[in-house]
């Protein structure tokens, strides 16, 4: 099999996900952190990512990308034409420009993350790597991990819905079909980190992966072809080359799209089957990432060493529930 060398991905930014402080906006949300009635957002699904459009009072559009697995940020191109005001707080002992949403969006279009008081990180333009130009697009930012911490969202993928439900208890209890337990790292009896870990078994291997609900790839112009891809933007999810190595090895009849991965130069695999409690999806793909993205990256966010993250394409054809409070991820067959 050809080999090529990628570089590491730019993870760049501070994460507010490194703070553990909470809050609620009034007209949104109940004392536990989610929504005080069912809110459909104003989602706009597009190759398997998932975008929220909203517009403010004073007739300003705001595009976000979302992703559980990612940093929430807003980029500075995007601050000075809205004329939000910013400020400096201190993180980890950093310093790092933050922001609010503006205060003429309505809470319930566009909900701000209840961790650190709803603030977001203003990312400078000039930091935005390659892969994310083209993954958000005319994006403003990014609603990430603190975003969605700590409520329970409903994904309906055949509808294309994203929902943020009540924050009752039961709605973990109805049309449950499967239900998988999410782990999440702690410090004491607090959460640390946001970052959701699930179980999944793929062949004969049980793994720790991420939850990314927007694992999305840009496919190189070979794969194109290869793919018999539409467009260029395909969902899917992430391994280490260690364990990518090793399926290669067991199941060589394994379908591998080689160099697919346009940013990266890494290989996409199509896995025949993951399954994580009683669910089963089919015919989910992977793109190669180093081991070092996991083992430096992403484990130092989890409870347990992860060695991929699990994308929006194992739930392509369903819909599910991500119940942070009650650590459940949901799907409805």
């Amino acid at each position: 099999m050809h080999r090529t060398q990628w570089k590491l991905p730019l993870f760049v930014g501070i994460i507010l996900a490194l703070t553990v402080a909470c809050s609620s906006s009034e007209s949104l949300t109940s004392e536990n952190g989610s929504a005080s009635e069912a809110l459909t957002m104003p989602a706009v699904f597009s190759e398997g990512r998932i975008f929220l459009e909203a517009v403010t009072t004073d007739h300003d559009t705001l595009r976000f990308f979302t992703d559980s697995a990612e940093s929430t940020l807003i980029y500075q191109a995007s601050v000075e034409s809205l004329g939000l005001v910013t400020s400096s707080i201190h993180i980890n002992g950093q310093v790092q420009q933050v922001a609010f949403l503006p205060t003429s969006l309505d809470d319930t279009s566009l909900p701000p993350p209840l961790i650190s008081d709803g603030l977001i990180p203003v990312r400078p333009d000039h930091r935005k790597p390659p892969h994310h130009e083209d993954i958000l697009g005319e994006a403003d930012g990014i609603l990430g991990v603190t975003w969605f911490a700590d409520r329970i969202w409903t994904i309906d993928y055949v509808r294309e819905e994203l929902i943020l439900n009540p924050s009752y208890p039961e709605i973990s209890e109805r049309n449950n079909d499967s239900t998988t337990p999410l782990h999440f790292r702690k410090e004491g009896d607090e959460r640390a980190y946001h970052f959701a870990r699930l179980d999944a078994i793929v062949a004969k291997d049980t793994l720790s992966l991420i939850l990314k609900t927007g694992g999305s790839i840009v496919l190189s112009d070979p794969a194109l072809t290869q793919l018999n891809a539409p467009k260029k933007h395909i969902p899917a999810g992430l391994i280490s080359e260690s364990m990518y190595q090793k399926w290669v090895s067991e199941n060589p009849d394994w379908i591998i799209y080689e160099e697919a991965d346009r940013y990266y130069g890494s290989d996409i695999i199509e896995v025949p089957s993951v399954r994580f409690g009683s669910y089963l999806a089919t015919n989910v793909r992977f793109a190669v990432r180093r081991d070092e993205v996991f083992e430096d990256w992403f484990s130092a966010f989890t409870d347990k060493p992860v060695s991929g993250a699990l994308g929006p394409d194992a739930f392509q054809h369903t819909r599910i529930t991500i119940d942070y409070p009650n650590s459940l991820l949901i799907i409805h067959e």
